[in-house]
């Protein structure tokens, strides 16, 4: 009679193919070691190009989406899709888990941003209102949170001068949000006769309160 009990083997993932570059953005960077750090489906992969070497990051049980890396470029934070997704917090070297956050969002997490410090976390959901949370990492706490918008939202950054103040993007919309407490407060930006109305994809922050952005026909 066959033996019917499983093989006393296992699985050790040894290469991962590829990038996700397909409805994902801002998600491939160098590290503080020069290695570059993304994700492929639920893996999250650091790349040593000088001995062509990968590490993986298993602490995901979906796809990742979004990713960003903390200002001193060791940490890395990544979100996933999911009935209930969640983010985490990992050491690019050690590619072990520093700090999970979990039970605000739904779908699955699009953006992610640590601020100029790194001490806080800013979040957006793929729920119906793209909620937007800010968050104490960690201590896996949510600072502030508020909807982002009644359309999918697509960037967003820390305003890198002005410590309380963040600005998102996306379809047919830009806001400007202020920080104070655990009120997280928006401003629609008005586009007025310099340029028509359309879907924003991408932005960055400057000095004396300039922002670039980066438009679907622009």
């Amino acid at each position: 009679m066959a033996d019917r009990t499983a093989p006393n083997c296992h699985l050790r993932l040894e290469w991962v193919y590829g990038y996700r570059g397909h409805q994902c953005r801002n998600n491939l960077y160098y590290t503080a070691a020069k290695e570059i750090v993304y994700f492929v489906a639920g893996v999250g992969v650091v790349y040593n190009t000088r001995e062509h070497k990968q590490k993986f990051y298993l602490g995901h049980n979906d796809d990742i989406i979004s990713l960003a890396l903390h200002p001193e470029r060791v940490l890395v934070a990544t979100g996933q899709v999911g009935k209930e997704p969640y983010i985490c917090v990992w050491d690019s070297y050690t590619v072990q888990t520093v700090s999970i956050l979990k039970d605000v969002h739904t779908h699955g997490v699009a953006c992610l941003a640590f601020d100029l410090e790194g001490q806080c976390l800013v979040s957006v959901g793929l729920d119906s209102k793209n909620t937007i949370c800010v968050w104490d990492w960690r201590r896996g706490k949510v600072l502030a949170a508020a909807p982002g918008h009644t359309d999918r939202i697509f960037d967003i950054s820390w305003d890198l001068y002005q410590p309380s103040k963040l600005v998102s993007c996306g379809v047919k919309h830009i806001k400007f949000w202020s920080l104070c407490g655990n009120a997280l407060t928006p401003k629609r930006g008005v586009f007025g006769k310099t340029g028509d109305l359309q879907t924003i994809l991408c932005l960055a922050c400057a000095k004396d309160e300039v922002t670039y952005s980066g438009a679907l026909n622009w």
